[in-house]
């Protein structure tokens, strides 16, 4: 009797998990539209794309996510505003800019540590230094790219007068701008991390023109809409926390995160050409960008963290070259009031899913 009590007790336990697990297959997922600032969604943008999606780390969140892309951080911007979607990945200078325009967006998980942005020339240019730049032509991906605040506060920096001393001209991602710098169109090319890589895997060598400034701004950030923090913080913390774990788990197991995103984004690997050769170019995007969003290197270990300090700095930038006024206070540009709910994951079980993953 005693036998028979104990399997009913165990039968109705294992039909409660069975109906529990049912309800919560059953209950629909909370639909979000998120937007990507490039059309070229490479395998460095798959800790925001392909990988939360395939991994299910996303849906284990309740989140039906639908990743779009717009042509630059401006766009991205403008469509946050107009409500067509619930998160972007933009420069945080648009955020900046944005915010001194009237633009109700907030930062809410800093991506990369540094900056994409970069300004590079030919390996054998004669151009040495950002000062060199004055009375060139400068190649932008596109006039809504984030690169275009960027290159304004880099030349302004060093004394040239960003709307009079030099010109910049919108040339395309990838390939056009690759010509366009290789028939000298334009002197210099302001890109991000994942294109350089992208145009030097095509037997370009490119160098950079640095200034120290580079390496205390900001970098690629989540942001969305004032409302959308305090009335949303679950969707964005759910969102966040997919992105860190993806994070992680490319870090952990790059050749399996880039599989991954090929056979998400198959145009994204290339229809010809060695196995290997395509894999080693693919790990050089990969890295330019995921190095970035790296968090064991750093003070504060935390995915997603930005200092108020951080974000005073990059304004001052845009500030002391008179882009901005300055007067938006550094708490409107970035909250970091979900980061501790956003962390709260295994890191451990990620890597170990990583390195077990066969693609």
């Amino acid at each position: 009797m005693k036998r028979i009590i104990t399997g009913a007790a165990i039968v109705g336990v294992l039909l409660g998990i069975w109906g529990a697990a049912g309800l919560a297959q059953d209950k629909p997922l909370k639909k979000v539209v998120f937007a990507v600032t490039t059309k070229d969604i490479s395998v460095g943008h798959s800790a925001h794309s392909s990988l939360p999606r395939a991994l299910g780390y996303w849906k284990e969140e309740g989140l039906d996510v639908t990743v779009t892309s717009v042509e630059g951080s401006a766009a991205g911007m403008q469509q946050l505003a107009a409500g067509n979607l619930q998160i972007v990945s933009i420069g945080p200078e648009e955020i900046v800019l944005g915010r001194e325009k009237g633009v109700k967006i907030k930062g809410f998980y800093v991506q990369a540590r540094e900056t994409i942005y970069r300004i590079v020339v030919p390996a054998d240019s004669p151009l040495q230094k950002v000062a060199d730049l004055k009375g060139k032509t400068i190649g932008v991906p596109s006039l809504a790219s984030g690169s275009v605040p960027f290159v304004k506060a880099l030349v302004a920096s060093v004394g040239i007068d960003p709307e009079k001393d030099v010109k910049v001209l919108a040339v395309g991602v990838g390939a056009p701008g690759r010509l366009a710098l290789q028939q000298k169109q334009i002197d210099c090319l302001a890109l991000w991390d994942t294109l350089q890589a992208s145009i030097e895997n095509s037997g370009m060598p490119l160098r950079r023109l640095d200034l120290p400034m580079v390496r205390e701004m900001l970098g690629q950030t989540l942001a969305t809409r004032d409302d959308q923090v305090s009335e949303n913080a679950a969707v964005l913390v759910g969102f966040a926390r997919g992105v860190a774990k993806a994070t992680v788990f490319g870090l952990a197991n790059p050749e399996a995160a880039i599989r991954i995103h090929w056979n998400m984004y198959p145009q994204t690997k290339p229809q010809t050409g060695d196995e290997a050769k395509a894999l080693k170019d693919a790990l050089n995007v990969f890295n330019a960008r995921f190095m970035l969003q790296r968090v064991d290197n750093r003070p504060d270990p935390r995915f997603g963290i930005g200092t108020l300090a951080q974000w005073e700095k990059l304004k001052s930038i845009f500030k002391d070259q008179k882009l901005i006024e300055g007067a938006v206070p550094a708490a409107d540009l970035y909250s970091a009031a979900l980061i501790d709910q956003i962390n709260k994951f295994d890191r451990a079980a990620i890597v170990a899913q990583a390195k077990a993953f066969k693609p």
